[in-house]
Formats: C-alpha cells, structure tokens, sequence
C-alpha cells in the first residue's frame, strides 16, 4: 500500500472525524464527512510535490484537485464501510506513516536540536574509552572449502591433499558439492569471522594460515576448510577517528534523549501492559 495523502484523509476520518459543521467552507458533504476549502488547497498542495504533476502543473486545474480529491473521499468511505481500518496489517500501515507524519512535525518540540560543534573533548575521549571495540578492525580471513556428502569421502580429500597428489583448489573443483565455490577453487571470500556463516565460524576462527581443518559435520554434509590469509586487528587511535566519534556521541546523546521522551509519553497516556500475554506474546517468537 503506497504511503500518500489517502493514509493522511484516513487519519482524520478514523481518529479524529470528519467535521460535520456546515460552515461556509464546506464544498462538499457525505455520509460520514465533508470537504472544505482548505481540505482542497491542502490536497492541491501535496499533488504539486508528486512527480507525475510536477512536470506538468496546468493539469492541476480547482475541477481536476476537486474531482481528484472527491474520487479518494469515496474510496475511503467504502474501505471504512466495509471495515478495512480494523485489519490489523492495514491498522499497522497506517499507525507507521502516522508515526512518521507526526513524529515530523512534532519533533523540534520533543526534541531540541543538540549543537554537535559543542561536544566537549573530554566526552568525546572518555567516550572513544568506553567503545573501543567500536573502533578496531576486525580480522579478515580468506577462506576456501571443499563441501562433501559423506564422512569418508571427506577424510579421502584432505589424504589426497595433504599427500600432495592434488591441491585444495584442485580437489574443490573435483570433489565439492558446494554449487557457488567449487568452480572458484572452492573460495568462499575475504571477510570479517562474523560474516561467514554461524555454524563454519568455530572451525575457521581456529584455522592457521595454509592449514586445513579436520572434516567437520555441519547439518547434513561434511567441510573441509583452508585459511588462506588473515589480517591482524588494528586498533584505530582516537585522533584517527576523532570525527568519527563526535558523530557516535551525538547519536548516542539523541538516543537517550529520545528514550527520555518515550519514557515521558507513557507516563503522559498512563501506558499499562498486560505482562501475561505480553509474555505469551514474547514465547511465540522462541
């Protein structure tokens, strides 16, 4: 579902409702609603910022915006007949771009803008202490594998290789079952250990450069593996990521400023949760 001026007409049909005064403004009435002047100079003005009329601004005649905005009246009137609003997947579409809508004008009063050119040194240092981690280099390791189907086959490659009678890249191209790599002399790619597959990260993680592992079962099928290279972490210094690190702490001072004002809007709506089928909730996903 396209996230445009329909979610925004439904907002105000569902939450708020649709004025019923008979003001002078009002150019149109329907079961359930009406449209104002301002309803359709508001409407105008989102057409304006579409692409499809932007290049083209003389089809926005007062009769096309009217006729425009009367056709999506309708289709609201009939989506909210036959209930589409209590869906729960159409509910969450629309409670997302309400959110967002919202949260954009509301925001410089939830959230004061925070001056990052004011940061002070000392934080940003005792900051760069506190997430070092954050700033050091992973190792990448170059990894080969040879895949098979059984235990003895495996055991039967890795004597052939280390016996010197075929090489690993040889012995992938001929013997791995693995599709993506064989072909490749069985390279599976230069990368950080945690963006290899969870389950082959224990066995490469303990892999010596030009060593290959014992086969190892992983699900169904049996590997062989070979760390071509690895790289040693580096530790990056904070003068070398200084601006870098002014940036995490204003993102860190907006996260907790933002959960500052979750906090106060539950208290401010009197949020209560029911923690037993919160709970079931939370055990359905284990």
């Amino acid at each position: 579902m396209k996230k445009n001026m329909l979610f925004v007409i439904i907002f105000m049909i569902m939450f708020y409702g649709c004025r019923q005064d008979k003001a002078e403004n009002t150019i149109m009435s329907f079961k359930g609603g009406n449209l104002t002047k301002e309803d359709l100079a508001a409407h105008h003005k989102n057409l304006k910022m579409k692409s499809s009329y932007r290049n083209n601004p003389e089809t926005l005649t007062p009769e096309f915006i009217f006729d425009h905005a009367v056709n999506m009246e309708m289709i609201i009137a009939k989506g909210l007949k036959e209930n589409l609003h209590l869906d729960p997947w159409i509910r969450q579409e629309i409670h997302g771009f309400m959110s967002d809508l919202f949260l954009k004008v509301m925001q410089d009063r939830l959230m004061p803008k925070i001056d990052k050119a004011a940061i002070p040194e000392e934080e940003m240092k005792q900051f760069y202490e506190e997430h070092r981690d954050n700033y050091l280099k992973k190792p990448f390791y170059t990894v080969t594998m040879i895949k098979t189907v059984s235990l003895q086959k495996a055991k039967s490659i890795k004597t052939e290789i280390e016996s010197s009678m075929i090489t690993f890249d040889e012995a992938a191209k001929k013997y791995s079952t693995d599709k993506k790599s064989k072909n490749n002399g069985g390279v599976i790619g230069t990368r950080s250990l945690k963006k290899f597959r969870k389950e082959w990260r224990p066995v490469i993680k303990e892999l010596e450069p030009e060593k290959i592992s014992a086969p190892k079962k992983i699900k169904e099928d049996y590997y062989i593996f070979k760390l071509i290279k690895k790289t040693e972490p580096y530790q990056y210094t904070y003068e070398e990521k200084r601006s870098y690190i002014r940036n995490d702490v204003l993102y860190s001072k907006y996260r907790d400023e933002w959960q500052d004002v979750y906090d106060g809007l539950k208290k401010e709506f009197h949020l209560k949760i029911d923690e037993e089928k919160l709970q079931a909730f939370y055990d359905g996903f284990k």
